[in-house]
């Protein structure tokens, strides 16, 4: 990588959950909001690879969940019938996760509560601007651009295609069906019907689909990338059941760019399902593996697709008591594809280090 992408990358991490389960009032929530403490540990390793916290942008319901979690402590939501003590351990759990994070962000995400939704990511990813309040977003100069998303994740067919709109029956493919990630709030509605980020989404029929990043979303975004900074490399983590197909795109011939420094990894199948924590987990730390061998001639030598192995390898190492799972992902699961449908990195970014 080139030494300005070594000195001003930058990096986001997005933690989305199902609206059902974390955007409605708090009576109306899971306990649990896993994405939150999951992106809290993204944040540590970040840091401990020496990424400087301005240079890290978060969309996640940090604020949001601990304020839930503090009126549970209280006593506050009795409907949920779930005993205060309850609250205040997982209160004290996502802190312990979340704890640099926390310290370092004054306690909230950089968009946090209603601004966790599909259109901030967008706003954020391609730098324009208008996300939340006008908060960071992606520089024009940036060097280079990682994104992780950890959130649940689902596909449904396109509207006219068999099963008809809202159907999940399968198999699915890239021109049939589109795959979705989890957002716990709603997309603002743009004020022009043609400019709106769903007009060129087969949403038709689903409910809620406004909390929903579509693969759609996400491919038109990269090539909006790609039109403007077409030597930037960017490289992409979605950790989300059937995020497989969420890259389904990049097989197609007619998105083969060589020379185009884009890498995707993603942590199942399009028709499966992903282990919590899962790839997200192996990737981060092996990450913080490779920042704490400092200055060792090994670490500074690391690549993008040495990295990628490594972190492929931790997980199976980590996660051999899913035999049936390690079986099925075995020739779906974190493999990373670059437009030229190669996998593991190779040719794309070959020279992208660490």
């Amino acid at each position: 990588m080139a030494a300005q992408a070594q000195t001003n990358a930058w990096f986001i991490l997005a933690g989305g959950e199902a609206a059902s389960l974390q955007g409605g009032p708090y009576a109306t929530r899971e306990f649990v909001h896993t994405s939150c403490a999951l992106v809290g540990e993204a944040y540590a390793a970040l840091r401990a690879a020496g990424v400087p916290a301005e240079r890290i942008i978060t969309i996640c319901q940090l604020k949001d969940y601990i304020e839930y979690l503090r009126a549970g402590s209280a006593e506050a939501i009795p409907s949920q019938e779930v005993p205060g003590f309850y609250y205040k351990e997982q209160l004290e759990r996502t802190c312990a996760s979340c704890n640099l994070w926390l310290e370092e962000s004054g306690g909230k995400a950089d968009y946090d509560c209603h601004d966790v939704n599909p259109a901030t990511f967008i706003h954020v990813l391609t730098g324009d601007g208008g996300g939340g309040d006008g908060g960071k977003v992606v520089p024009a100069d940036a060097g280079a651009v990682f994104f992780g998303v950890y959130s649940h994740g689902d596909s449904h067919h396109a509207a006219g295609h068999a099963g008809g709109a809202g159907s999940t029956r399968e198999p699915h493919s890239y021109s049939t069906a589109e795959w979705y990630i989890h957002f716990p709030y709603p997309a603002p509605q743009a004020s022009d019907d043609a400019s709106d980020m769903y007009a060129f989404v087969a949403t038709d029929g689903q409910k809620s689909h406004r909390t929903r990043l579509y693969a759609t979303q996400i491919r038109l975004a990269l090539h909006s990338l790609a039109s403007t900074h077409n030597k930037r490399p960017v490289v992409g983590l979605l950790n989300c059941c059937r995020s497989g197909g969420l890259v389904e795109f990049m097989r197609r011939p007619s998105a083969v760019q060589p020379d185009l420094p884009l890498s995707l990894m993603f942590s199942s199948g399009l028709d499966t399902d992903s282990l919590v924590s899962g790839f997200w987990s192996a990737w981060f730390n092996e990450l913080r593996h490779v920042a704490l061998r400092g200055g060792q001639p090994a670490a500074k030598s690391v690549t993008l697709c040495r990295l990628f192995a490594s972190a492929e390898r931790r997980y199976h190492r980590e996660n051999k008591y899913e035999a049936l799972n390690h079986l099925k992902e075995v020739s779906y699961r974190g493999r990373a594809f670059g437009l030229d449908g190669s996998s593991r990195f190779q040719h794309q970014s070959h020279d992208c280090r660490v």
